[in-house]
């Protein structure tokens, strides 16, 4: 296993060589350090963090050394691997879930960038590998009801179906959770359309707002991070994506 020290807290990793890149980024504190500081500030002893789209477990095992306890929801085989691998070595009380977000009994899940374990790993879109597997699903009342402590904290990345679960979304318990961390991906949405392009600008532009609309009930705490993503999506052309953080009101 290998140690990595990242915002004031050491992760114990499988040696994976060619992730060498990528560890040393979040060594340096350059992966995502806005995503740490939200869950320092919502994830505490009485918090259970519930991680859906847990990967490689960066998040999850680092948020678990402040959490009472963490509940990781990872469909991608070889990810999920990776965390189980992880368990016995790291702080903190973490339940493993195989399985992907969604109401429906059962999810196709393809593979992106030559194989499972990549982080872009999507039930929307898939690469020319043609992989895929059929992943077992949970939903979100499911995920409450595991959860031990009565304040919850949620961190959504899910490459681009968080477009398609907007049902589940709205099942989130408002008076439990204090906050709602959610990726979005309307790169990945637009490019699972079909059309022109500005169709399918228009299209993802409208899915966009009814996936921030299904979180009514919480305080949209950062728009800004929204319109960021359009005008570099507008300048770069191309869509970009861009995080949200949804707040208890």
């Amino acid at each position: 296993m290998r140690a990595i020290t990242y915002h004031k807290r050491t992760v114990y990793f499988p040696d994976k060589p060619e992730k060498a890149r990528f560890f040393s980024r979040l060594q340096a504190g350059q992966w995502e350090p806005g995503t740490f500081r939200n869950i320092a500030r919502f994830v505490d002893e009485k918090t259970t963090y519930i991680d859906i789209g847990g990967w490689i477990g960066v998040t999850p095992y680092w948020a678990a050394q402040s959490a009472d306890n963490v509940i990781v929801v990872e469909p991608d085989p070889v990810c999920f691997g990776i965390l189980t691998e992880m368990k016995d070595g790291n702080a903190g009380e973490v339940e493993l879930v195989n399985a992907a977000l969604s109401q429906d009994e059962c999810l196709v899940l393809n593979s992106v960038g030559g194989g499972f374990g990549s982080s872009e790993t999507s039930a929307l879109i898939a690469d020319d590998t043609g992989m895929s597997i059929e992943a077992k699903t949970i939903t979100i009342p499911e995920l409450q009801a595991m959860a031990r402590t009565e304040r919850l904290c949620f961190k959504i990345d899910i490459e681009g179906y968080e477009y398609k679960v907007l049902d589940q979304l709205r099942a989130i318990d408002r008076k439990r959770t204090a906050s709602v961390l959610l990726a979005v991906h309307p790169q990945i949405l637009a490019a699972s359309l079909s059309g022109p392009a500005i169709l399918r600008l228009a299209k993802t532009t409208v899915a966009t707002l009814r996936l921030i609309r299904s979180l009514r009930g919480f305080r949209l705490e950062n728009p800004a991070a929204l319109w960021r993503a359009i005008r570099k999506s507008i300048s770069r052309g191309e869509i970009k994506g861009f995080d949200l953080l949804f707040v208890a009101r």
